[in-house]
């Protein structure tokens, strides 16, 4: 099997979780396979539809493109695939169910082209079946050979560290904390926050560690945090997000912390392998309780560790896409796709 992926960008973490991880498994069932990016300005040429009339399967992840551009994709293309981790179809937060922007429509088209659309999560899914109903949910699994535990869960040390990691345009969703710090650095006065990303917010009301992401240095800086949180908006953008910064955290063995909405809320077991929160109350107390606990913050991270191995690592979900791949193309080399 060959199959052509193209990709928005080489480093963007979609990428590489959803499309660079999973080829050395596809490479060693046989499967040839080859990468190009698609920008915005350039990666548009002669040889791209060579390529896709190449291959047997093309594997669009992510962009949306122009009509043109699209058709012309399909027409070059043997099988196509789409892939979405994020709620492509919406412009932003502000979008409703019912918004019916140009992007919206680009989606639909892209959609309805597909000969299969792989979905991050059941809302993505949701969104995605009345234009195809050829829809398949996979999450963004973690290589859990890289994603080592945490040491101790249980550091004598007293002050505790609140982490948080992701990049801008997420920036607004911790933003919603601060009066959740203020109340909490008011009661345990060595409590930090870090936060590991490419931008920080103004005006913090605890005192933070601001540390710059960097790949190398990921799995250090989870396992300097004692508690991970990922608070998310109730809006269409964020039910779409696939929880990857919750993942990242039980994959190390951290207790979480979580707004219940879109994937969180399947990821997250309340009370078993993590906890919810859904306004500022329920935030201090969630807390408050890891805070004071440090045995449950040891419970509660073990078996959040375990529910990734068991459900999102790399290990369990690359035969689940290779099959993908291999039922578009009616191939019996990986069985059916569940």
């Amino acid at each position: 099997m060959r199959v052509l992926f193209l990709v928005p960008r080489l480093d963007k973490a979609s990428t590489r979780y959803r499309v660079l991880q999973y080829l050395p498994y596809l490479q060693e069932q046989g499967v040839s396979c080859r990468v190009r990016t698609l920008s915005k300005d350039r990666g548009w040429d002669r040889s791209l539809f060579r390529e896709a009339r190449s291959s047997d399967v093309v594997f669009l992840q992510k962009r949306i493109l122009s009509p043109f551009l699209l058709l012309a994709l399909r027409k070059a293309s043997s099988r196509l695939v789409y892939d979405l981790d994020d709620a492509v179809m919406f412009r932003d937060e502000a979008a409703t169910e019912t918004s019916r922007s140009f992007r919206w429509w680009k989606f639909a088209l892209t959609a309805r082209l597909a000969d299969r659309v792989v979905a991050g999560n059941a809302y993505l899914k949701e969104q995605t079946l009345p234009h195809n109903p050829n829809v398949q949910v996979l999450p963004t699994p973690l290589d859990m050979s890289r994603y080592t535990p945490r040491s101790s869960l249980q550091s004598p040390k007293k002050a505790c560290t609140l982490g948080w990691i992701g990049s801008r345009p997420t920036l607004r969703h911790l933003e919603v904390l601060s009066p959740v710090f203020l109340e909490l650095g008011r009661r345990h006065p060595d409590l930090r926050l870090k936060i590991v990303a490419d931008a920080f917010p103004d005006g913090p009301t605890l005192p933070v560690i601001a540390k710059r992401w960097d790949f190398n240095e990921e799995i250090s800086d989870l396992h300097s945090f004692d508690i991970g949180l990922m608070p998310l908006n109730d809006d269409v953008w964020s039910r779409g997000k696939c929880g990857f910064k919750l993942l990242q955290y039980m994959a190390v063995g951290l207790p979480a912390v979580c707004s219940p909405i879109g994937l969180n809320r399947e990821i997250v077991e309340h009370g078993r392998n993590g906890l919810w929160a859904d306004s500022p109350r329920e935030w201090i107390d969630r807390l408050e309780e890891l805070l004071e606990d440090p045995s449950r913050r040891t419970s509660l991270g073990s078996r959040a560790r375990e529910t990734v191995l068991e459900r999102y690592s790399l290990a369990v979900n690359a035969p689940l896409f290779a099959r993908i791949l291999a039922q578009v193309t009616d191939s019996p080399l990986f069985g059916p796709a569940g």
